[in-house]
């Protein structure tokens, strides 16, 4: 992630957006696209108090959810403060306070205090980092069981919908881009690092996907 993108994450996704996010999520539950992410996970046979590790966690919803069926403990990693501020505050309102750790940083650049999970999720993150194979790979390093993410599909109406995107904030002078990389080569980003692909589904827009861990 170089460093003026960095430096555009927090303006992105700034309070104003993060409230409107949490104001979505309070009324209509998870996006879809996150829904089929925690289905995906919830369909694994994961261990009685398994952690979870949400990277780009937004205003939280996976683990507000994960948390209520089965989850011990969360840690939730964004580069925007304004999301981890209304998250942190959610996840008091429900009870969850102390069961999830959050981290203010650049994953992967500044990861280094964060700890292996049984579950990684990276829910809409990929698509706004233009280095996909550090960013799934050290997420895949910390995944002791399943990595679930999505991504935007690989299609020419979506690579347009970006590109008008993009122009708009180059024009805009503003240093954010999204992305929309390869689906190929990021399963060989995971397969490298001893993951296996498990569970594939589709929104209109979104591709989501669970790698799992050989044993």
């Amino acid at each position: 992630m170089s460093c003026c993108h960095r430096c555009e994450v927090g303006e992105v996704f700034d309070s104003a957006v993060a409230r409107r996010d949490l104001r979505r999520f309070q009324r209509r539950g998870p996006d879809p696209s996150t829904r089929h992410l925690l289905a995906a996970i919830q369909a694994r046979p994961l261990t009685p108090g398994a952690t979870l590790l949400d990277i780009g966690g937004g205003v939280g919803a996976i683990h507000h959810v994960l948390l209520e069926r089965g989850f011990q403990r969360a840690t939730h990693v964004d580069a925007s403060p304004a999301y981890l501020a209304v998250a942190a505050d959610e996840a008091k309102r429900l009870g969850h306070g102390e069961r999830v750790e959050f981290h203010h940083c650049q994953f992967p650049d500044e990861a280094s205090g964060v700890s292996d999970a049984d579950a990684v999720t990276l829910d809409r993150v990929v698509c706004c980092d233009p280095n996909y194979s550090a960013m799934l790979g050290a997420a895949a390093r910390r995944a002791r069981r399943v990595l679930a993410f999505s991504y935007p599909r690989d299609r020419w109406f979506t690579r347009l919908f970006i590109s008008v995107e993009n122009l708009i904030r180059r024009l805009a002078r503003r240093g954010f881009r999204a992305y929309v990389h390869p689906p190929a080569a990021m399963r060989a980003v995971l397969k490298e690092a001893g993951l296996h692909l498990a569970d594939a589904r589709v929104t209109w827009i979104w591709a989501i996907e669970l790698h799992e861990r050989g044993v």
